[in-house]
């Protein structure tokens, strides 16, 4: 499991040191707050809170990001449907018996990713 830093110094993934910086440096212009966290040796980043420097997320690399964007897709349609989206990352966080407070697909590590995939493409939220 990685764990969530609110300001993260060492990459999860090779080790390397992260900087707070501009995300222009990954999307060649600032977007949103215009910051991140980011890993100069792999790539890996996330974004932060407006108008702080704390921390999104974990730092992910593609894969993960593919995956958050996956699960993101799928649980984002349900909460604007029908159920209120505390309610659902309530019910996510007892289905995968962790605590509501790390039940965000911004704090999961790649297996917990995949775990919340393969439970909203069954449907067990609904």
């Amino acid at each position: 499991m990685i764990k969530y830093e609110k300001y993260p110094q060492k990459c999860p993934f090779c080790g390397g040191k992260v900087q707070y910086t501009s995300n222009a440096e990954i999307y060649g212009k600032e977007y949103g707050n215009g910051k991140c966290y980011l890993c100069k040796k792999c790539g890996a980043y996330t974004g932060v809170h407006n108008n702080t420097n704390i921390a999104l997320g974990v730092l992910a690399n593609k894969e993960m990001r593919n995956l958050k964007i996956q699960c993101h897709n799928i649980f984002d349609k349900l909460w604007k449907n029908s159920k209120e989206r505390n309610e659902l990352y309530y019910k996510l966080s007892k289905i995968m018996k962790i605590k509501k407070e790390h039940c965000h697909f911004g704090h999961f590590d790649k297996e917990e990713l995949k775990q919340a995939l393969e439970l909203l493409k069954t449907g067990e939220l609904k």
